[in-house]
């Protein structure tokens, strides 16, 4: 146990590390990273999942570190490092997918809110697995917050202050695919646990 809470801090420090190195690069390297839509159909494939890297501005980049660091003060204790690497790559590329056949109307996207998004939602999750009020409270503030921005649009101190505008579907479809993780990862361990009970008997 202490092995894992060791480890997972510095899986979320050196994530937390790469998306800083890439804020400090000349925005003339890392615009081949962005998510942008005409470059993903000419072949770039790789921006589906490397735009989340990316940030508008500090202030955007200091919302979602701070962002990550509550997830991790929450729910940090859920993930080996190995299981937070597997949610991110599959978290990021899933809702880059989404965005990019279900929200036509994004062009340019760069962020890491949509997977934030989705790796609170896991943890919820387990809470509630858990029997923790907690998880349900969460679970349900992160999701009447997402169908406020789908009805009423993101705020505009946030628009302000990131420069941009907020890509509000990345929030929805990172909430649902947290859902879809969290459910898929519990039939693996499930499945895999009744293979281990089998093979016992």
């Amino acid at each position: 146990m202490h092995d894992r809470l060791t480890k997972l801090p510095l899986a979320a420090l050196s994530l937390a590390a790469a998306v800083l190195l890439l804020h400090l690069c000349n925005p003339e390297y890392t615009k081949w990273l962005e998510f942008d839509r005409d470059a993903i159909y000419q072949g770039q494939w790789w921006r589906i999942m490397t735009g989340h890297f990316l940030h508008t501005n500090t202030w955007h980049l200091v919302m979602n570190l701070g962002g990550l660091a509550l997830i991790m003060l929450l729910h940090g204790m859920y993930y080996r490092p190995l299981q937070l690497g597997l949610h991110l790559l599959l978290g990021c590329s899933l809702i880059g997918l989404a965005l990019l056949f279900w929200s036509p109307q994004i062009s340019i996207y760069v962020g890491l809110s949509g997977w934030l998004h989705a790796l609170l939602v896991s943890g919820c999750c387990v809470d509630i697995q858990r029997q923790w009020s907690s998880g349900w409270l969460i679970l349900a503030a992160v999701f009447g917050k997402v169908g406020w921005e789908q009805w009423q649009g993101a705020s505009q101190d946030v628009v302000t202050l990131i420069g941009a505008e907020v890509a509000i579907d990345a929030h929805l479809y990172g909430a649902v695919i947290g859902l879809l993780l969290y459910a898929t990862l519990l039939f693996i361990r499930r499945f895999s646990q009744a293979s281990e009970h089998t093979a016992l008997n």
